[in-house]
């Protein structure tokens, strides 16, 4: 059996790769890793965190437009139900966004909220919910000129009649 010049390379690096990740668990000086985004490692599960994120996030979405009219397009509890999920977060904003001790403690959320809808649009996304294309005609499509004529014509005769 033939071993090719390449496997022995392969080999080689991976027992070098074991031995140095081996040396890193081990070695007392090592930091611990720190959690993303946020200053203290209790903050994912501090309920004042989770509250302050969720209602940056659904604000976030329910004072821009575009966020909002994509959420309210793709999400199954209807129109009413949602934009009145929404209504009630955006005032809360406020008064969670300039509190210095909650920033303090979980971070700016807020503008976490905000960089991450943009991410999350640009994906095809909007608060974990996939976007849904709107309902329409579309505009190069082959019987929009005949619906247009037959609008003229009964909104025309329509007039020409009075």
């Amino acid at each position: 059996m033939s071993v090719s010049p390449f496997t022995r390379l392969f080999l080689l690096l991976a027992i070098f790769y074991t031995s140095v990740a081996a040396l890193s668990v081990n070695n007392p000086n090592a930091k611990p890793l720190a959690p993303r985004q946020s200053p203290a490692a209790n903050t994912a599960t501090d309920a004042t965190c989770q509250n302050y994120a969720r209602v940056a996030n659904l604000s976030t979405v329910a004072l821009n437009s575009t966020l909002r009219a994509a959420f309210l397009r793709s999400i199954n509890l209807g129109t009413d139900a949602a934009s009145s999920l929404l209504d009630t977060q955006s005032p809360k904003l406020l008064a969670l966004k300039f509190d210095e001790e909650l920033n303090t403690r979980c971070g700016n959320l807020s503008a976490i909220a905000l960089e991450a809808a943009g991410t999350n649009l640009t994906a095809g996304t909007v608060l974990g919910i996939k976007i849904i294309d709107a309902v329409g005609i579309a505009v190069d499509a082959p019987h929009l000129p005949i619906i247009m004529v037959l609008f003229i014509i009964m909104f025309g005769g329509t007039w020409i009649s009075l």
